[in-house]
């Protein structure tokens, strides 16, 4: 008989990358019994043998979403329940205790908590809020049995407010499978300059589009485009940079809009050089951006925000490089480099892809989460 696993998440969508394309198929295709079941949109429907549950959460009170997801919970009856934020651990605890007491509980830490809830309030407010949420982490991870964690940088952490748990890092590295290789082809006449995710002004869209402006004036004889993938944090910020790229006259904006985690590599085909120019707060500057692997992935050279993480799990940089992310001058220096020396473009290109097919692939990690799963399945 098939163990059952439920991946539950308040706030990630159904087919988000890490809980569909990389846990979902993985489970299943090691002979698991998969459900993901989401509170951000209202779906049912079974895809590559995996069971998808969505229900709309927005307008539900924090009591009412936790009962809609214990309700799923009783209905599937699982034997490991993956925790996607603090919050679905809550039925996930009720449910252990109620009705099954060997299913094992497994948050699953991506996010800085409480930090990312509490980064837009300000004050006693966003004071009042980082404790009282600091609080209730704590207690909710230890009620859960194991710990997955994404990154080194937020182990820290959780070695000291749940040091009693079993924990395991497990990173964000792209599917190897869905990542054809393909190096930049500049021949001196056209340069595509792109970023792919979520898109905002803190990620530094608009940094981009000013360096991609100054090339242009000192490079004339080259076409430079910016491609956009990925779909705005804010329609206000969508608005103001619609607003802005119209005065650009320069240069090409193509944006692309979200898609499926198995097409970026097509998307970014025609790419160059790929950009993540984050500003430098907490959170950004403690946390690995997942794009970087998948730029790597596809043979695309980086030019991304100098933070700790990425100097950390990468050690030399001879893929890319990192800048100040204020510093426009800089930036488009690096650019310039790649310009005059199309080689360097493909040597990096060649060392980007060596990377991940040499381990940092996720190919490679989900080997950790089945042995994982394994080993909490003998503990009663």
């Amino acid at each position: 008989m098939k163990s059952k696993i439920a991946i539950i998440t308040s706030g990630h969508f159904l087919f988000d990358e890490r809980i569909y394309w990389k846990f979902g198929l993985t489970l299943f295709g090691n002979g698991y019994d998969v459900y993901i079941i989401s509170s951000t949109e209202d779906n049912k429907l079974s895809v590559n043998g995996i069971n998808i549950i969505g229900f709309p959460g927005n307008n539900l009170t924090k009591k009412e979403k936790i009962s809609r997801l214990l309700k799923e919970l009783l209905y599937i009856s699982p034997n490991f329940i993956i925790c996607c934020e603090p919050i679905t651990i809550l039925p996930s605890y009720i449910f252990k205790k109620r009705h099954n007491n060997n299913c094992k509980i497994i948050c699953d830490i991506t996010e800085w908590y409480p930090e990312n809830i509490t980064s837009k309030k300000t004050g006693l407010k966003k004071f009042l809020a980082f404790i009282f949420l600091t609080l209730f982490n704590i207690i909710l991870n230890n009620l859960s049995d194991a710990l997955i964690i994404g990154e080194v940088t937020k182990q820290r952490r959780y070695d000291i407010i749940s040091p009693f748990k079993k924990k395991i890092i497990i990173g964000y590295y792209p599917v190897l499978r869905f990542f054809a290789y393909s190096p930049p082809e500049f021949d001196g006449k056209n340069l595509t300059l792109c970023y792919a995710g979520l898109v905002s002004f803190q990620r530094g869209i608009i940094t981009l589009v000013e360096i991609a402006e100054l090339l242009s004036e000192k490079f004339k004889n080259i076409n430079i485009k910016v491609k956009i993938i990925g779909k705005f944090q804010s329609s206000v910020e969508e608005k103001e940079f619609d607003d802005i790229v119209t005065k650009s006259t320069n240069i090409t904006i193509e944006k692309s809009g979200w898609t499926e985690y198995n097409n970026i590599s097509n998307l970014i085909k025609e790419v160059d050089i790929c950009f993540d120019l984050r500003d430098r707060n907490f959170i950004y500057n403690n946390s690995l951006p997942i794009k970087i692997f998948e730029y790597m992935a596809a043979g695309k050279p980086f030019i991304f925000s100098d933070i700790k993480p990425i100097r950390t799990e990468l050690g030399e940089i001879n893929c890319g490089f990192l800048v100040d992310p204020v510093d426009k001058k800089e930036i488009a220096l690096k650019v310039e480099e790649f310009i005059l020396n199309p080689g360097l473009l493909k040597l990096h290109a060649k060392n980007g892809r060596a990377i991940i097919e040499n381990g940092k692939n996720w190919e490679k990690e989900s080997e950790k989460l089945i042995s994982f799963l394994e080993q909490l399945a003998k503990f009663k």
